[in-house]
């Protein structure tokens, strides 16, 4: 049934919704308004608008669900692979430790230092998570069966004079005896003074890290909020279509990918909800090669493929979220196809859009959100949201982002 919340918009302009069809669909409202009374966790999958510049959907986001409720947690950080830019690579894993998890790995007899290349858990001073309250920061690292390694996890201040503010009591030390996955904590309480942004580290930056060493995944929460809704970033590559992240992500492996929901999950509570938020489209409009979601073999770049290889997203999640002790009930997908690119706007993503909400209608726990109907082309380019102040562009600016969640939140919310 429709409802007098739902926003729509005719075919006057580039939008695809018409009279009757919902711009954000019921479903991910009420997965979104539980956020009212306990945690809700929105997970973001997409492509180089994700984090374009340092300031795609990964910033814009949590700022514009701030005006709904509490954000209670960072962006989840993934320690990274190696990859080929950054010189030799190192020495592979235990493979029981790199099939369960994503990593940073520093093997026995040899030593490393956090910096960018392995990943940077850092809060800004303006971060709506709110630096200024009870921080606790969580960390998945990994157990080996024998070696020397230790390491001391701290959070110091993230700017001049770069003061430790926390840290462990003790070393910890990762030589347990098995290969396994463990997670710690460590908390910085609440300082309405603190004004400066603040950074996780596994060790003191002055200090290397001993191998053996495995880092998973790190996550700061405020434990003074107990709803709310924290938007992480499980994908965002440039130049990636659906069929690409559907791709890596079986690559990854569902054992990967339910220890990350595990993370998620961890910090939830009431019925342990998340939405996975996916947008794709600009892409797509190039891949000619099959589809490879439920039915298979599609041409990707058509709307059957486009919504093949959508379907195959959801698949495999909702495979990780079960592995990870959810319920399918528990994890909804709302479909952002990419932000218009005229009037008339490009007809391959016309027709994505009318692929993702039908994918929708069919699925019992999916809704579509119409970009264009949210925010119209007209006011795309009369506010210069295009990257660079274009009148059309695969990227946005700042202000773009912002534009599209905030329109996105208030729909959400109304």
């Amino acid at each position: 049934m429709k409802t007098a919340w739902i926003m729509t918009l005719c075919a006057a302009t580039a939008a695809t919704a018409c009279l009757g069809e919902p711009v954000v669909g019921d479903n991910l409202k009420a997965a979104i308004a539980r956020a009212k009374n306990e945690r809700v966790a929105v997970i973001g999958i997409g492509d180089s608008n994700q984090r374009f510049g340092g300031h795609g959907y990964t910033v814009a986001m949590p700022t514009a669900l701030a005006t709904i409720a509490p954000i209670y947690a960072s962006d989840l950080l993934l320690y990274r692979q190696w990859k080929e830019q950054d010189g030799p690579a190192p020495a592979k894993a235990p493979e029981a430790l790199a099939k369960q998890a994503f990593h940073w790995y520093i093997p026995e007899g040899e030593t490393g230092k956090v910096s960018w290349q392995g990943g940077l858990l850092i809060i800004p001073a303006d971060h709506p998570l709110d630096v200024r309250g009870p921080l606790r920061f969580h960390f998945t690292y990994g157990t080996f069966e024998s070696g020397r390694g230790s390491f001391e996890p701290v959070v110091r201040r993230d700017q001049p004079p770069w003061t430790i503010l926390a840290s462990m009591k003790t070393p910890v030390k990762p030589v347990t005896g098995t290969l396994g996955l463990k997670r710690l904590t460590l908390d910085l309480p609440a300082d309405a003074s603190r004004n400066y942004p603040v950074q996780f580290m596994p060790q003191n930056v002055k200090e290397p890290i001993v191998g053996p060493f495995f880092a998973s995944q790190a996550v700061a929460e405020n434990t003074a909020r107990k709803n709310g809704l924290a938007y992480h970033t499980l994908y965002g590559v440039g130049g990636h279509s659906l069929r690409d992240m559907l791709t890596s992500l079986r690559g990854s492996g569902v054992g990967k990918l339910a220890n990350y929901f595990t993370d998620v999950r961890t910090l939830l509570n009431g019925q342990q909800t998340a939405v996975v938020m996916i947008h794709s489209g600009l892409n797509d409009r190039n891949r000619s090669n099959p589809s490879i979601g439920p039915a298979g073999g599609f041409v990707s770049n058509t709307p059957e493929g486009y919504a093949d290889n959508l379907e195959g997203i959801v698949q495999l999640l909702t495979e990780a979220w079960i592995a990870a002790g959810g319920t399918p009930e528990t994890l909804h997908f709302a479909f952002m196809p990419s932000h218009v690119l005229g009037d008339p706007d490009d007809a391959k993503l016309v027709s994505y859009r009318r692929a993702a909400r039908a994918l929708a209608a069919r699925l019992p726990n999916a809704s579509m959100i119409d970009l264009p109907a949210l925010v119209p082309y007209a006011e795309m380019i009369a506010n210069k949201h295009y990257d660079k102040g274009r009148k059309t562009d695969a990227h946005l600016d700042r202000t773009g982002y912002a534009a599209i969640a905030g329109a996105l939140a208030r729909a959400l919310k109304d």
